[in-house]
């Protein structure tokens, strides 16, 4: 479990440096209100379930 936990953060941040990168090339940002999907209640039951 511990190895899974680590690599989740590594991924983490290398996915949050790879969205700065972008935002600072493009002067835009990636995640905004008007393109944030709310969870669906499919993945709601899927992760309710697996608890």
């Amino acid at each position: 479990m511990d190895e899974n936990k680590n690599a989740a953060k590594i991924g983490g941040h290398i996915a949050k440096k790879a969205r700065k990168e972008l935002e600072n090339k493009t002067g835009k940002n990636v995640v905004t209100g008007e393109n944030y999907l709310p969870p669906t209640k499919n993945s709601e039951l899927i992760y309710t379930s697996r608890n």
